[in-house]
């Protein structure tokens, strides 16, 4: 009899304790993507609860992404876009990073592409309350299952637009999507700035540029460590970034896809793309106009060097893949009068650097190059979380600013790789790659830009502020 007497009451308490449960709901669920090195992950989630909190305590707090426990590092009241509001009607949690690859919202295919669903849960841990408008609460609704349309990011400091131009090689036309940062320390100061031009790899082709900027950390240009890099006519620092999207890939030539033994279909666009930016941003130095990419982009570096004598300072090819065996003596001859710096990991399988890059580079040192240099790597290992990464990812340590050495200018030397830096050479004295970009000036008179049928479309919502840091 005492057992069922006991079991009753405990029956009766627990029937009593789920009546007074209280559930807070929680509405307009943002979050912010973070770019690194290899992946990206979603380290703030933003709520709005029915009731303000009243003590914001983040170990009471759990948070799930696309399934994946993560850690509750910060907690505190804010605006609907994650900035910092005393009082503020939006909860952000502030979530410690995850290596999980489930967790990385871009799904990394031929083409990079945001999760459709990305389902977020926001709860209080078992046992755990909170307190809101004089109630406790034990339990959070604040689930949501939907992809990831609309997000915060370092991407959202560049303008969204497009350019449409004849294809190379084929009838019609071809549309690039870009975006553009200019800081606006530079914009109104009336004085010429630099400009740096990513050009993206396989994986970021498409139509979605922020997929481009975060899909390789190429935000990493916007940051003030590579930022302060650059100097302008007016004594400040900094430079535009313009990161360009093509529809596929740069190697698509009207013959297939190809390796320099055809011209990319987005040859001629692209260069009127660049020119109808600087043609519309005066301000721009065309005198000191930097190009790279990685990969694909590395090849389209190259073309673009190959296509255009003399328009660009200095080019920075990653990875490239222009073949060696397609380009002549004469295109060697020529690219050895331009300023320019490779880098590339040497254990790189999808581009094999002994079929690329090296060849190139000891073919224009034969050549006479006098500013051509080479960074090779023995391997990539990642700063973010000191990973080991693929050998194609050399664009690791340019995003890192750890591009700080060349190789020896001796074509007939053997290749010695080194993560320290990638050489044993400071070219022209320079202290690593961006400095030394940043002192290569042209000194004939620019080309004539082409005009073509750019449009803008957009604008992005970041600013940075004072001291460098991103705001949303």
């Amino acid at each position: 009899m005492k057992s069922i007497k006991t079991l009753l009451t405990a029956t009766a308490l627990l029937v009593a304790g789920s009546a007074g449960a209280q559930t807070l709901k929680m509405s307009h669920q943002v979050v912010r993507v973070t770019a690194y090195e290899a992946s990206t992950s979603v380290n703030l989630v933003v709520v709005k609860p029915e009731t303000q909190i009243d003590v914001l305590d983040p170990s009471v707090w759990t948070v799930q992404t696309n399934g994946v426990d993560r850690v509750v590092k910060a907690l505190y009241t804010c605006d609907d876009r994650g900035e910092w509001k005393d009082g503020g009607e939006y909860l952000a949690l502030g979530l410690e990073v995850s290596k999980e690859r489930k967790a990385a919202p871009l799904v990394a295919s031929m083409m990079g592409t945001w999760s459709k669903a990305y389902p977020i849960s926001v709860n209080l841990k078992p046992g755990k309350s909170v307190k809101a408008g004089g109630k406790k609460y034990t339990n959070i609704d604040g689930d949501t299952e939907h992809g990831l349309t609309d997000f915060l990011s370092e991407a959202d400091f560049f303008s969204r637009c497009t350019y449409t131009g004849p294809s190379t090689g084929k009838p019609g036309d071809e549309t690039l999507t870009y975006g553009a940062y200019e800081p606006s320390s530079l914009r109104f100061d009336g004085k010429q700035n630099p400009m740096i031009i990513w050009l993206h790899g396989m994986g970021e082709g498409g139509t979605d540029v922020s997929i481009e900027l975060l899909g390789n950390e190429v935000v990493s240009l916007i940051r003030k460590d590579i930022q302060q890099h650059f100097t302008t006519e007016g004594g400040a620092n900094g430079a535009y970034v313009l990161a360009v999207q093509c529809p596929t890939a740069w190697m698509m030539s009207a013959h297939g896809f190809g390796s320099g033994n055809y011209p990319s279909v987005y040859a001629n666009v692209l260069k009127s793309c660049i020119d109808n930016y600087v043609a519309t941003h005066p301000d721009v130095d065309r005198n000191r106009i930097y190009i790279g990419g990685c990969s694909n982009g590395g090849y389209m570096t190259m073309q673009m060097l190959l296509r255009n004598p003399g328009y660009f300072a200095a080019a920075y090819p990653t990875c490239e893949a222009f073949a060696d065996v397609n380009i002549s003596d004469v295109q060697i001859k020529q690219l050895s009068e331009e300023n320019i710096w490779f880098v590339q990991s040497f254990d790189d399988t999808t581009v094999k650097p002994q079929e690329y890059a090296i060849p190139t580079f000891k073919r224009l040192i034969k050549a006479g190059a006098k500013n051509v240099w080479i960074s090779m790597f023995e391997n990539v290992i990642g700063s973010d979380f000191g990973q080991k990464l693929m050998g194609h990812f050399s664009w690791a340590y340019v995003f890192n600013d750890e591009v700080t050495a060349s190789q020896e200018q001796n074509a007939d030397a053997d290749m010695k790789p080194s993560n320290n830096g990638g050489g044993t050479v400071a070219p022209q004295g320079h202290a690593n790659l961006f400095e030394w970009m940043n002192a290569q000036v042209l000194k004939a008179p620019e080309q004539q830009p082409m005009f073509g049928g750019g449009n803008r479309n957009g604008r992005g919502n970041g600013r940075i502020d004072e001291n460098g840091n991103a705001r949303f």
